[in-house]
């Protein structure tokens, strides 16, 4: 029997950084603490704030590497529905017994947590691992021409009107974005000699697209905060060339990361990897509404330290920690047994044999 190769901690580093970044947009935006009043500071909390949808492109790029090049595992969206369910109903009801306003219509999302856009990423993700069977048996059927022309096709209603308008357009759904960056880092793993993957091995180039192209979104978004300009067409560039999938900037910034942490001769850490484990996880927890208003301004106080830099950072590093040794008991203690129990096998296996059908052998 194959031994499993230990996976390198380089793309798990960047997974925790990737979460780091959603949990300081997640606080800027939602906790009350972001203080843009003088430049420094709105150029600190701008900058704390800039990389949530850099990160979440980064985790499609991850997933898809890997998932390209492998049969599908039923596995893998069960266990995250699970992980989602785990976290949205017990939360939910603590956090009604313990006094905190719980509508019904907060209840009723804790049960059916995948339904709505509330926690976005983890939906359109689990529609991503549930069509790979279908996209690697198009993937397997397409010749490089094939796949670059499907590429540069879907490029123009997915990159190229967003990126010219700032706005999203006539395809919306977030979704169409992870299949589009999932058919693209398919391509690179491929295809390696390709022209992006050649100019990104250059680590001066990944530099400046992975942490230059944020840095001067950042330095514009602060400027105009500090301003109060944020009605303007500027600003209106600025906030969707941070916040948007589908806006080019971002999705180079993301490449440029990957690609630069790819490269990275980092070996294997067992405690890299266990902690990039817990990211998904994380990103549930910090995130069920019934929670999330509480977490900053009840348990941290966030808005009682209102543009404190320092005080920010420690609470997205703590929010982090905090999150992930939860999510290292309930794997242990609730996740894992589940996985183990019959049931959980029989659905995977029926799963395994049904994508099999779908997705090529070879």
């Amino acid at each position: 029997m194959a031994v499993k190769a230990p996976r390198d901690s380089n793309l798990e580093l960047l997974r925790i950084l990737c979460m780091l970044l959603i949990i300081g947009d997640h606080l800027t935006g939602q906790g009350g603490i972001a203080d843009y009043g003088t430049l420094p500071s709105s150029f600190a909390f701008c900058l704390i704030g800039c990389g949530s949808r850099i990160a979440c492109s980064v985790f499609v790029l991850i997933g898809g590497w890997f998932l390209c090049e492998q049969p599908f595992r039923t596995r893998r969206p069960l266990s995250l529905w699970l992980s989602l369910w785990l976290y949205t109903v017990p939360v939910t009801l603590l956090c009604a017994v313990g006094g905190l306003p719980v509508s019904f219509g907060t209840l009723r999302w804790a049960v059916f947590p995948a339904s709505t856009r509330q926690l976005w990423f983890i939906s359109d993700y689990l529609v991503l691992l549930l069509c790979t069977p279908l996209l690697n048996r198009v993937l397997h059927d397409l010749s490089r021409a094939g796949h670059r022309a499907l590429l540069w096709g879907l490029a123009v209603p997915l990159i190229g009107y967003p990126t010219l308008f700032a706005e999203d357009g006539v395809v919306s759904d977030l979704a169409w974005m992870f299949l589009y960056e999932y058919l693209l880092v398919a391509y690179l793993r491929r295809y390696p000699d390709n022209r992006l993957s050649r100019l990104l091995r250059h680590r001066s180039v990944a530099l400046a697209l992975g942490l230059g192209l944020p840095l001067l979104n950042t330095t514009a978004r602060a400027w105009l905060e500090w301003q109060g300009a944020t009605d303007g067409k500027a600003f209106q560039y600025v906030a969707y060339y941070r916040t948007g999938l589908g806006a080019l900037p971002n999705l180079l910034a993301a490449l440029a990361l990957f690609s630069l942490f790819r490269s990275l001769p980092l070996g294997n850490h067992r405690w890299i990897n266990t902690l990039a484990g817990t990211t998904l996880g994380v990103y549930i927890l910090h995130q069920v509404p019934a929670l999330r208003d509480f977490l900053w301004n009840g348990v941290f106080h966030a808005q009682a330290h209102h543009g404190s830099v320092g005080y920010a950072l420690w609470v997205v590093v703590a929010t982090f920690a905090g999150g992930a040794v939860i999510d290292l008991l309930r794997t242990r203690l609730v996740l894992r047994p589940l996985q183990n129990s019959r049931l959980f096998a029989r659905l995977c296996q029926r799963g395994d044999a049904l994508a099999a059908k779908i997705q090529p052998c070879d």
